[in-house]
């Protein structure tokens, strides 16, 4: 490759780098809103439904309106269905995982994929002063950095670069 070529090619890489940079997205940026919170006293079966009629894997339970704990499928798959409970007799307090790991709204993309991965989680609520403002998924974050590597494989390929 000729050297104006490549350099050309690193001034564009550094370019779509800092632009990334520079547009950093934080939590408010990419979560889902409008996330309801439901009871704690509700029954494992009740919970079940909601999850199915709002096709999402989760659901995130509390009291008074505050956030307390999370329910995901794998929740019911270990703790009602491996146990052969009857999930009307169970209450989503006893199956919900607490204490939450949340993240506020200013928290940068990068730190809630490093808390994701640690912490091995595919949903993280986004807790403004002891609200639920949303919740950022998994998917949410492939997305992100799909369009990332979208971008730079996109430029190098101009270049011949594979």
């Amino acid at each position: 490759m000729h050297i104006s070529k490549i350099y050309l090619f690193i001034s564009l890489i550094l370019n779509i780098h800092q632009k990334y940079l520079i547009m950093v997205l934080y939590a408010e940026d990419i979560m889902r809103k409008n996330i309801r919170i439901f009871d704690e006293n509700l029954s494992a079966s009740e919970g079940a439904r909601i999850m199915a009629s709002n096709h999402t894997g989760f659901i995130i339970v509390g009291k008074n309106n505050v956030p307390e704990g999370i329910i995901t499928e794998w929740d019911y798959v270990n703790k009602v269905v491996a146990k052969d409970l009857d999930p009307k007799d169970i209450k989503l307090k006893s199956i919900m995982e607490t204490p939450l790991t949340y993240v506020s709204p200013d928290t940068p993309m990068e730190k809630i994929a490093k808390i994701m991965s640690e912490h091995s989680i595919r949903r993280l609520p986004v807790i403004d002063v002891n609200k639920l403002a949303g919740v950022i998924t998994s998917r949410d974050v492939i997305k992100f950095f799909n369009e990332y590597v979208t971008t730079m494989v996109d430029i190098a390929s101009k270049f011949g670069i594979r």
